[in-house]
Order: C-alpha cells, then structure tokens, then sequence
C-alpha cells in the first residue's frame, strides 16, 4: 500500500490571503510609500501586501494607536515596520537631518523572545537599510549593546528584560521615542513581563504612538491596552468565530502509538511525511529533545532548541534550520516561541501539548502565510482522552486519524528521495552503490551512505 502523497511545498516568499482578492489597492505602488520602501520591498519581491498590512497602514500613518489583531503568519511584523519606517523618513527629509552619534532612538519595540527580536529588527532593515536598527536581548554582553547606543540609533527592538536593564543603567533614554509597538504581546504577558511592559512604557514620553499587535486578544490584553494607548483603533481580520481554532491551511494528523515504539514511528514518519523539506519537532522536556534530536541525527541532519544551549548555538542552529543545513528541528514549547521560519512543511508533536494554547502556538509553526502545512500529533493509548479535550478546546471534532507508516511506507517515499537525486545530480557527487532492482532493497542505505 503506497503512503498518502508527499505534500508538495511551495517556496515563495509572499503571498497575499486568499480569503481577500489581490486588487490594485494591494499594490505597493500604489500605496503612496516613498521611493526608497517601495525599491527595498520590491528587492525582497514584494509586489503586494497581506490584508493587514494594507489596512493597517493608513490609520497608523495618520498616529491613531492600534491593536492589530491577525492569524499567525500573517504579516503583522511588516504591518508596524512601514507605518513607522515611513513617518521616521518623512520627518529626517523635513529636518533635513544628519545621522548624529549618540542620537537616541525614536521607536522602542518590545518582543517576547530573543529570536523575534532579532526577526523584527531584520525585518525593519529591509525594509528601510538607512535606518539604524538593533536589538537588544539577554545572553549576550551588554557592553556591546551600549556601545551601539552611544553610536546613535534609529529603532530598537528588544526583550523587555533587557530594555529594563538598559533603562536602570540610564544607557537608553526613550525621551525622544515617537512610536512604541508592542509585538505579541499575548506571549509577553503569558510569560510574565506585564509589569516589566508597563515600567517600560510609564517612562515613555506621554505623546506618542502605541500599537500592540497579537495572534490572538484575550480579555487581559485587551485590558493592558486601554490603559497604555488613547482611542485605539481595532482591525481584527481574525474575528471571535476564529478565536482559538487551528489554521485552515494545516491539515492535522493523529497518530497513535505505543510508548516504546514512539521513536521509531517518528524516524518513519519524517521520511514519508517530511522528504526534502523541513520539519519541526515538539518535546515536553529539555532532556526529551536532546534524546530524540540524538536519535534523528543518525538518519538525517537534525539539531536540538531548548533553554540550556547557550545563545550563540541557538542561532547557529535556527541558522542552519532557515538554509536548509539542517532538516529537522526538535524544539522545547517556550524555546519555540516567537518563531518565524518560513516553508516550514511539518509539525510533530511528539509529546501531546500541555494545553490547548500549546497545541495551537506549536501547530501554528506551519501553514503559514498562505502555505499549506500539516500537524501530527503521536499519543500512546493512554493520553487519548487528554487530546480529545485539546481537541474539543480548539473546536476540532478529531482530526484524520493514520497509523506508523509501514516498511512499505518509508521505502517508496525513500526511493521518490534517490529518484529526485539522480534527476538533479549534485556537482562531482558519486554514483550510488545500489544499481538497477537492488536499490528497491537497498535504498535507505544508500541514502545513509551517499548523503
């Protein structure tokens, strides 16, 4: 029995909902930006903007404080950098003004994790390059940090307890911010940073812009919002009916299995499930994904993302995940958060999520951005009733039950893998060992010794 087909997996960069038509208003050239965004945002390939970012832009430019509200992957990053990369060009053409050193910065970002900051301020410098952006973040020096703020910036992005650290020691001065963007803020306050979010913002100057923009808006958020922005204006391209349901463009997959064959089932299951593109792997322990990333590594390139790898690793890892070095990522919950890796093509979570917020935050890593993506979820007979709760919280009936794949399985998705080799054979690569009917015995070997 063949297994069902290998998703085919799109790489391009950006693509606008399908739920609202691409028309003319959508274009980029036709959103009155000035010359500068519209040759940074074509140089990424970006002809048209999501729903979000179009609707967000012209109120945020008018200065109307925000609550942007979008499904996961929908952009909302870009939503806030123009607006803003716009006013502050805007303002520097008027003044006329020199890139002084020592200048302090005039938008203040917060974001929960490390890795987002580092994605918005990315994301900014493409935007506009003549912008100095950094990003300020703890498991690096602070020294360096400094260093950058006597040099004078432009915007800063950073986690809230590095900016708070920063603001104690007086080395940033947020007398001249103009914006303040709270970026996910559900995961800010979910993980704890509410007062470090509003010691923050009560040494903000009292006039200026607030935007805070989320997945989802619980009431709590909601609240944090009245307090810290003046008449803010909703868009909400989400709406309650979507409240806490799993994205339509991933298909979800349950699996059952017994504890002791857990591993094996997953080896499997990446092979007929995850050839040739990437894949994300959800543990509930530290030590959980460093076993399972050591038993991955054997069959294919695989690391480990938790809280006990030092910092530098972390990016190394996430590096060689977005280039395509490493095929498979095995990731802790609150590693994961605040991730943004595009073509993302699987999700396994191989330890049933804690809650229904988990199971949605890990299923979310695909199906991004107008992709297609698909979520397996292993349990063992015992945690059924457990996942069918989750299931229920997200408003899934049940999702398409499938079982291990079989020898069957792996091999013909093993031998479509060596097909598509040999079809685009690699610059001085060698001939595979297995010729003519062998390689339908010997095919897993092959790959194992040729890769």
């Amino acid at each position: 029995m063949l297994p069902p087909a290998v998703p085919t997996f799109t790489t391009q960069f950006l693509l606008v909902s399908a739920e609202v038509p691409v028309d003319a208003s959508l274009l980029v050239d036709n959103l009155g930006l000035s010359e500068e965004t519209v040759r940074a945002l074509k140089a990424r390939g970006i002809a048209a903007l999501f729903p979000i970012q179009r609707q967000v832009l012209q109120p945020a430019m008018e200065g109307t404080d925000l609550i942007g509200r979008a499904k996961t992957g929908s952009g909302k990053t870009l939503a806030f950098a123009l607006p803003v990369v716009e006013s502050l060009l805007a303002e520097d053409k008027a003044r006329n003004s020199r890139k002084a050193p020592g200048r302090p910065p005039r938008c203040l970002i917060l974001a929960p994790t490390r890795e987002l900051a580092k994605q918005v301020a990315s994301e900014f410098e493409s935007v506009c390059p003549s912008l100095t952006v950094v990003s300020f973040y703890g498991g690096t020096s602070i020294m360096t940090q400094i260093d950058a703020l006597r040099r004078g910036v432009d915007v800063v992005v950073g986690t809230p307890g590095r900016l708070m650290d920063l603001l104690d020691r007086k080395k940033l001065v947020g007398e001249k911010v103009r914006f303040v963007v709270l970026d996910e803020a559900d995961q800010m306050l979910d993980m704890g940073f509410e007062e470090d979010m509003e010691v923050i913002l009560q040494q903000m100057p009292a006039e200026r812009q607030t935007m805070l923009f989320s997945a989802t808006l619980p009431n709590w958020v909601s609240k944090v919002a009245k307090r810290y922005q003046r008449n803010p204006s909703t868009i909400d391209l989400v709406g309650e009916e979507q409240t806490g349901k799993l994205n339509e463009d991933v298909t979800l997959n349950i699996m059952q299995v017994n504890n002791h064959e857990k591993r094996q089932a997953l080896v499997d299951l990446l092979s007929v499930y995850a050839a040739g593109g990437k894949a994300i792997i959800f543990t509930r322990t530290k030590l959980g994904a460093d076993e399972v990333a050591a038993a991955i590594s054997q069959q294919q390139p695989c690391e480990a993302l938790h809280g006990d790898i030092a910092q530098n690793q972390r990016e190394k890892t996430l590096g060689r995940f977005r280039s395509g070095d490493v095929t498979v990522l095995i990731a802790t919950d609150v590693a994961a958060r605040g991730l943004d890796i595009p073509n993302v093509d699987l999700i396994v979570h191989y330890d049933i999520p804690q809650d229904s917020e988990s199971f949605l935050h890990r299923s979310g890593r695909t199906g991004r951005a107008g992709n297609k993506g698909r979520a397996v979820v292993m349990h063992t007979p015992s945690e059924g009733r457990q996942l069918g709760l989750i299931l229920q919280q997200v408003k899934l009936a049940s999702g398409e039950v499938i079982g291990a794949p079989s020898p069957a399985d792996v091999m013909a998705a093993a031998s479509r893998t060596v097909l598509s080799k040999l079809d685009r054979p690699a610059a001085g690569a060698r001939a595979c060992c297995c010729t003519g009917q062998h390689v339908w015995l010997q095919v897993g070997a092959c790959i194992l010794r040729c890769r």
